[in-house]
């Protein structure tokens, strides 16, 4: 081979080689642009999906500030009650206030419910009182008073050993709030459509 075929062959081997390469990193720019395009719709779509969640929990706020704010209002009533021992101390604490020294029966249990996660627990209260009618009537606003979460099961009046006495026959259940399940389901994702959790 002579020296002009050599050099034309070693031009063409690089024409050859720089084509190739062109055709190569063409290749990888154009997967580039579309990758780009497709990061660039998939974050516009995700942008608009923030837009109307933010949307949907504003309207769902402004829906249920009634209901938290009544929960609000209620939480020192829940918090100050968490135990079997504080409901029976504030009725104990009633009777002493209101002077209420003749109390015939006392007796309390605790009730347990599994199934109801926000009130896992009530404490059921069971008086016989015998004492001035103004004494018991007073002491039973006191227990709305001090306990309103309380709800009377049975209240039965009947007259005392004296003129200026009645017997009262009261039982009420006092629930016992667990709040912190309520948020733990209220912060667990939701189970997809058709599948149980």
């Amino acid at each position: 081979m002579n020296p002009k075929q050599l050099a034309c062959f070693l031009l063409m081997a690089v024409i050859g080689g720089m084509t190739y390469t062109a055709q190569i990193i063409h290749k990888k720019v154009v997967t580039t642009r579309v990758e780009a395009d497709e990061a660039e719709d998939a974050a516009l779509m995700a942008e608009r999906e923030r837009e109307t969640s933010e949307i949907e929990a504003t309207v769902f706020k402004t829906d249920t500030e009634d209901v938290r704010r009544f929960l609000r209002s209620w939480l020192p009533v829940i918090d100050r009650l968490q135990t079997q021992q504080e409901a029976e101390q504030a009725i104990e604490l009633s009777l002493r206030e209101r002077g209420i020294n003749l109390v015939r029966e006392n007796r309390t249990e605790l009730k347990t419910s599994p199934a109801n996660k926000i009130i896992p627990k009530s404490v059921v209260t069971t008086l016989t009182i015998e004492e001035e009618y103004a004494k018991v009537l007073n002491w039973l606003g006191d227990i709305e008073r001090r306990l309103p979460t309380t709800r009377m099961k049975a209240v039965q009046i009947t007259g005392g050993s004296t003129g200026r006495q009645l017997k009262m026959e009261v039982s009420f259940e006092t629930p016992i709030f667990n709040l912190a399940a309520a948020d733990a389901d209220a912060k667990k994702p939701a189970a997809p459509a058709g599948k149980k959790s």
